[in-house]
């Protein structure tokens, strides 16, 4: 009986992980970044993970009404990864998988979203932290963290709010002056 007991525990336990509420963000660049000055070729590494968390396809951990969190249909760090794979390559750059000049390399330290008032209207704030660097030859060339704070109505649902955060963020970077120089 106490073994029964143990198990019905530990199942309970183990609940939350698989109620993760599914999000299919399918990110598409649709910016206009012009980059077509960048002379180097630059490879995009595998973005990181330093959320601590057990799935990589995590969005948030909870909240929006959801105790369980929110998952992508991959890890948010390739997603991220992803859409300045995409806005770089869209703006003309030049993007290599081998024998780079230079590599940009990023990791997420956090994500987090509230139900916010956007004049009036019950929206969904997602903030998405990471840190981006472009790097010669393992040497760091510029660094910055990028808040990527997008805001989408709630009846859009996440996925709206996860496209704008990574908007922000890709036109934060392609909008630096200083890391476009520094790829010149």
């Amino acid at each position: 009986m106490l073994r029964k007991i143990l198990l019905a525990s530990l199942a309970l336990l183990t609940v939350p992980a698989f109620a993760q509420e599914q999000v299919t963000v399918d990110y598409n660049y649709d910016g206009n970044a012009n980059l077509s000055s960048i002379r180097a070729a630059v490879k995009i590494s595998e973005f990181t993970d330093g959320r601590s968390v057990d799935n990589p396809n995590l969005i948030i951990a909870q909240g929006l009404g959801s105790d369980a969190g929110y998952s992508a249909e991959a890890p948010l760090a390739e997603i991220l990864r992803d859409a300045f794979v995409q806005a770089l390559t869209k703006g003309g750059a030049n993007i290599v998988e081998a024998d780079e000049e230079m590599q940009v390399v990023g990791e997420i330290l956090d994500s987090s979203a509230e139900l916010v008032d956007q004049d009036g209207v019950e929206s969904i704030q997602l903030t998405i932290r990471a840190t981006v660097a472009l790097q010669r030859g393992g040497r760091s060339l510029f660094d910055t963290t990028l808040f990527g704070r997008g805001v989408a109505p709630a009846d859009e649902g996440l996925a709206a709010a996860v496209h704008a955060a990574l908007n922000r963020m890709v036109r934060e970077l392609t909008g630096d002056d200083y890391f476009l120089m520094r790829l010149n």
